[in-house]
């Protein structure tokens, strides 16, 4: 393994940290560095400012909500990030939670299937610079043309996918997929023949398709790492109201996360934590000594995945993931951010390289 082989999330920093964590991961030589858009930032603005300043790493926006912008709008930010980038774009596009698109823009969140199809369909027409006049049961445009020269390298669209559904659609019309906490047995057994069933019904080969996923990391000197990522193992085990497909990547894994979630409801945090077991967080992430993070790697490429994409997380962090995630009473045990702690372990992934 080498870090050509990876990418790393550069997320929860200053946009001028994020510059400098993004010139390091170029110099450490990733693959591309993914910026999250949720609460910390845009993802374009951090994005286009590594750009500038390099010349080899990959730009990927990891992942931006479809109904955060009209699909004109985010195919004009891809072109162009895309353009001072010379083709570096990872256009990383996602449904996000019901309760972002609804709380915070306003929208309505429907027919999710759908609506991914529509828009990556719009954006794909836009960013080939053809006239654009598409009426969709969701999304519409009317009369656009982007009017700049296209690139020799046009932005690859990603699509975030855990689910089935989702998984096809990005068989079909993507150029890559950016999952999130898969583990290898989901998959190998559910999200690859999904995504071959998608190319299958789209008339198109998976030759040049990125499999990529995200993982929860903790890169330690000692095994320590995997009983510091257990907050985010727990974190994700309980996120089945939003996404009940997290749920399946533990089942398949043969872990039953019930247990975890009644513990959860009832507000006892330390008793959720503590039946995430050691096999379950190595399972579930990619924690532990760089001798193991190294094994896991391998076992993700075993098992279908082309890129893996590593999220340096806040030791024993967890925090809610949408509105209601976790009870009231539950709320003052989350634990104190410390940045210095996660400098440390954004510092470990790196070192990767």
């Amino acid at each position: 393994m080498s870090s050509a082989d990876l990418d790393i999330f550069i997320e929860a920093l200053p946009p001028t940290m994020q510059l400098d964590y993004g010139k390091r991961a170029e110099e450490h030589g990733f693959r591309a560095a993914w910026f999250p858009e949720i609460t910390f930032g845009d993802a374009f603005g951090p994005a286009t400012a590594v750009a500038t300043k390099t010349s080899r790493l990959e730009l990927g926006t990891g992942v931006v909500g479809i109904w955060s912008r009209s699909a004109v709008t985010m195919a004009l930010q891809a072109a162009t990030l895309n353009e001072l980038s010379a083709g570096r774009l990872l256009l990383g596009v996602g449904l996000q939670a019901r309760g972002y698109v609804e709380g915070w823009h306003g929208q309505t969140y429907e027919r999710p299937v759908r609506a991914m199809r529509e828009y990556v369909t719009i954006l794909r027409r836009i960013l080939s610079g053809e006239p654009v006049t598409y009426e969709g049961e969701i999304f519409s445009v009317r009369n656009f043309q982007l009017q700049m020269q296209p690139q020799e390298r046009p932005a690859r669209i990603y699509m975030a996918a855990i689910g089935p559904q989702m998984t096809r659609l990005a068989g079909e019309l993507a150029d890559g997929l950016i999952g999130y906490f898969y583990s290898a047995a989901y998959l190998r057994d559910t999200v690859m023949p999904n995504l071959r069933a998608g190319a299958e019904r789209g008339g198109r080969s998976l030759d040049d398709f990125d499999v990529a996923c995200g993982f929860p990391t903790i890169v330690s000197p000692d095994e320590s790492g995997l009983q510091q990522i257990k907050g985010q193992v727990m974190m994700f085990a309980t996120a089945g109201s939003s996404s009940p497909e997290y749920a399946s990547s533990f089942a398949a894994a043969g872990f039953d996360v019930a247990p975890i979630q009644e513990r959860v409801d009832a507000a006892d945090i330390d008793g959720a934590l503590a039946l995430v077991t050691d096999e379950m967080a190595d399972a579930m992430t990619i924690a532990g000594s760089p001798d193991r993070v190294r094994a896991r790697i391998d076992e993700y490429r075993e098992a279908g995945l082309t890129t893996v994409a590593l999220n340096p997380s806040p030791p024993d962090g967890w925090f809610p993931l949408y509105q209601g995630h976790f009870p009231d009473a539950a709320l003052s045990k989350i634990p104190e951010f410390s940045f210095p702690d996660y400098l440390r372990v954004i510092d470990a992934a790196l070192a990767l390289g």
